[in-house]
């Protein structure tokens, strides 16, 4: 009779044999079209052996590995062709810098807030070729009586002359030594309705009290995110300091500016708090950015979004912003995309801020991409066919070469000069039959309770937890049936 360990260290050895059989086959999916979760009939250009196409948004938001590890082109043979990986280079961009003069805005010395210049009486004058825009702070501006003494409170700007997006601003302003002083930005139409546009905060050090201090801290550049300004006035604020604005130079922008990304709506997720909004997202493409619009009119609300992978994770904090929505001269506007910087999250979280009455409904979402191309090489018959989305693909290997070994005599961006091959997402294949027209992400609730990857390392743990049990129970066993034996031997049985 052979030992009881032999048989049970077998067993263990079949049970691992299982598993590796299931790791292969795993593997020998990737390399069938059949088993990826879309197929995209792809045109190729003509007489070009290297050729690029777009990832479309059809195929980011099905993705499994935040690497792209799961995306391959086959050829009509259902062989996998020799690819690799390229991001897409921006647009080259034309800038020309324009001055614009500052015109003060006077106001009682007493007004503390800026939010004070709202809804105050507004009066523009010339004066000896200058002008002066002057804020009655009471409403009797001229009257009879008292007049408080003014100081600049702020100082406007004329836009309306410019065609073309602005990408950034720089003021033309002292402040005084030792004293952050923060700038806003915001614009109007009217002079009445303001929306914000941008901010900064500027220090200048005391050269007398601190002469090796550096002599400017603080972002001079404000970004404006290629605002349209055309018809519109600036208005620059700072509180109650002593700053002297002369004017700002705004930097417009000719060409595309920065690359265009790929973007895919989401269906409205289930709102149970108004303040908190989670959901899970069905892909493990890296986000670059989340547009959040509320629903409603004239709505404003601080917002702070987070992200894990899993429940057992805490959740990371990946951006902060305001979401808003209102109604200007007629125009509707809403808050620009909130970037996340590539965050490659399962499962999101939006907390409303607690001072804001929070969502009245499940806000509008929309995904944003960087967009990525494959660049292959056209080898074997048609036709090709783009494939993305492998289950549990998340920590497959990728199957890209580098752009060096793909593209003789390799220059960097070249791959942005080969000619682009099409991919027909009229015609996709998905497995599922979900519908293929459409690029909308279905709202699926966060996970809770219990994950599956903890299901399995407990069940792994109570297995081993019963294989040791029953191992000892089978040893105490044996020895207490060969202590009996020993015990029916005769003395003199003994050699």
């Amino acid at each position: 009779m052979k030992p009881v360990s032999l048989n049970l260290s077998a067993l263990l050895a079949a049970a691992a044999l299982f598993f590796s059989a299931g790791v292969v086959q795993a593997a020998a999916d990737a390399n069938s079209s059949a088993a990826y979760a879309i197929r995209i009939p792809v045109a190729l250009a003509a007489d070009a052996p290297l050729q690029r196409v777009m990832l479309p948004a059809e195929v980011l938001v099905r993705l499994q590995s935040p690497a792209y590890a799961d995306v391959r082109l086959f050829n009509g043979a259902g062989q996998p062709v020799p690819m690799a990986l390229a991001g897409v280079a921006a647009a080259s961009a034309q800038e020309e810098s324009v001055a614009l003069p500052a015109y003060p805005i006077l106001g009682a010395a007493s007004t503390a807030e800026t939010a004070g210049l709202e809804g105050l009486s507004l009066r523009i004058e010339e004066r000896q070729g200058q002008r002066v825009v002057q804020i009655d702070t009471n409403g009797t501006a001229g009257a009879a009586g008292a007049v408080a003494p003014q100081t600049v409170r702020g100082a406007l700007l004329d836009a309306r002359s410019l065609q073309l997006p602005v990408v950034r601003m720089a003021l033309d302003a002292d402040w005084p030594a030792g004293q952050p002083v923060t700038f806003q930005v915001q614009a109007s139409k009217d002079l009445k309705q303001w929306r914000p546009l941008a901010e900064t905060v500027l220090y200048r050090a005391d050269a007398a009290a601190a002469p090796t201090a550096p002599g400017r801290l603080g972002n001079e550049q404000m970004d404006l995110h290629r605002a349209d300004l055309k018809d519109h006035y600036l208005r620059v604020t700072w509180g109650d300091a002593a700053v002297t604005l002369r004017g700002a130079t705004l930097v417009t922008s000719r060409g595309t500016g920065p690359r265009e990304r790929v973007s895919a709506s989401m269906a409205a997720p289930a709102l149970v708090n108004p303040r908190e909004l989670v959901f899970a997202l069905p892909f493990a493409t890296p986000l670059a950015a989340l547009k959040i619009t509320p629903q409603g009119s004239n709505v404003l609300i601080p917002v702070r979004v987070l992200g894990r992978n899993h429940r057992e994770q805490p959740w990371s904090p990946l951006a902060s912003a305001v979401a808003y929505k209102m109604v200007t001269g007629g125009k509707e506007q809403s808050n620009a995309p909130i970037e996340l910087g590539g965050a490659s999250v399962r499962e999101v979280k939006i907390e409303a801020d607690a001072r804001s009455p929070g969502f009245a409904a499940a806000p509008e979402l929309a995904l944003q991409f960087e967009p990525a191309q494959l660049v292959f090489l056209v080898s074997g018959q048609g036709p090709f066919t783009l494939a993305g989305g492998l289950p549990g693909a998340s920590a497959a290997a990728s199957a890209f070469l580098p752009l060096a070994s793909l593209v003789p005599g390799y220059q960097p961006a070249q791959e942005n000069t080969l000619p682009v091959a099409l991919a027909d997402v009229a015609r996709a294949d998905i497995t599922g039959g979900q519908p293929a027209g459409g690029v909308q992400v279905a709202a699926t609730a966060a996970s809770d309770g219990v994950s599956l990857r903890s299901w399995v390392l407990w069940g792994v743990l109570l297995a081993g937890v019963g294989a040791l049990g029953l191992m000892a129970w089978l040893l105490l066993r044996q020895t207490k049936k060969q202590a009996g034996v020993a015990a029916d031997v005769p003395p003199d049985a003994a050699p």
